[in-house]
């Protein structure tokens, strides 16, 4: 949908947490500039917050599970204590080294996960990566190893930005990535931005959906300017393009929720399983067909969206598994 500007609005200045009380700075050593006036736009069901062509949304403490306010304590030792962090189990790890300290292998992941990815209700909204997002290259086999990524074309210098709303895990050099950045997010998902000429975003730092993390660059193992860009669940790769659609100018995200597969995890050795359906006949109930095919019964409604006391019809079709 076409993005239709409306009057500027003022809105407070972005939060941010530090790893310690100086004044914040770039990589340069000079002190970045503050927040600028920001002007609203309307895309889907949603208002979206544009500065500087990226997508930000107002402070809104207290709307949301962490508190912009909160000041972090980052060190290797000591867990950090935020609300959303505890989401998921994985969260208490925290590592700004390793991109995948986790430890989850992705072969015996066998759930199906609905990640809500953004909450305009809650003031938790989405950006793309870039201001014109044109895809180079794919996540897949290339040059005979695998690139757990895409690659997105832009020139030297051009902002970067936050996808979500999150916390710095990694803003480091690498041989391989060069300047990179890690960001955690509240929805469950981290993402990666690789070969940046500089990071703009400290360990520790939250940032919102659209604020700059970086400029665009050709560091570390890059054959020319590009994005490298990841999107991980426990530390294990997926598909960028299940998420973001690249191919449609101002349509990037495919939905609020995201339903995260098995299948998304075949290149780590995740070995789908074929889908097995039963039939509904005469006489059936969820009861006598989970003891035929030795399921539990509350499992069998659950992934039929089924009360575990509703009536069945003939001819009706459940997943077995």
């Amino acid at each position: 949908m076409k993005i239709v500007p409306t009057p500027a609005k003022k809105t407070k200045k972005d939060t941010l947490v530090k790893v310690d009380s100086t004044k914040k700075q770039d990589e340069s050593g000079a002190a970045m500039p503050g927040p600028k006036k920001t002007q609203t736009a309307n895309r889907g069901n949603f208002n979206l917050f544009k500065r500087n062509a990226a997508i930000v949304r107002e402070d809104s403490v207290g709307s949301i599970d962490i508190g912009t306010n909160q000041i972090v304590k980052i060190s290797e030792e000591i867990k950090i204590d935020c609300v959303w962090i505890k989401a998921a189990e994985y969260y208490s790890v925290w590592n700004s080294t390793y991109i995948n300290p986790y430890r989850k292998d992705a072969k015996r992941f066998r759930d199906t996960i609905d990640i809500k990815l953004y909450d305009a209700g809650r003031g938790q909204l989405w950006s793309a990566p870039l201001a014109t997002n044109f895809k180079t290259s794919n996540f897949g086999y290339r040059w005979g190893r695998f690139h757990h990524g895409i690659d997105l074309n832009l020139s030297i210098g051009t902002p970067i930005y936050s996808v979500f709303d999150g916390i710095v895990r990694i803003s480091a050099y690498g041989m391989g990535f060069g300047n990179y950045v890690v960001v955690r997010h509240y929805n469950g998902l981290e993402t990666l931005y690789g070969h940046m000429s500089i990071r703009k975003v400290e360990v520790g730092q939250v940032v919102k959906a659209g604020q700059l993390i970086g400029l665009g660059g050709s560091t570390g193992w890059s054959t020319g300017p590009h994005l490298h860009f990841e999107v991980r669940y426990q530390g294990n790769s997926i598909d960028p393009l299940l998420v973001f659609d690249f191919s449609k100018k101002g349509k990037e995200v495919f939905k609020d929720i995201f339903t995260l597969k098995p299948e998304h995890f075949w290149h780590l050795g995740n070995k789908t399983r074929k889908r097995i359906y039963h039939q509904v006949k005469y006489g059936d109930t969820l009861y006598s067909i989970s003891r035929k095919y030795r399921i539990p019964i509350w499992t069998l409604a659950r992934q039929n969206k089924l009360h575990y006391k509703s009536r069945l019809k003939v001819g009706q079709r459940l997943i077995i598994r």
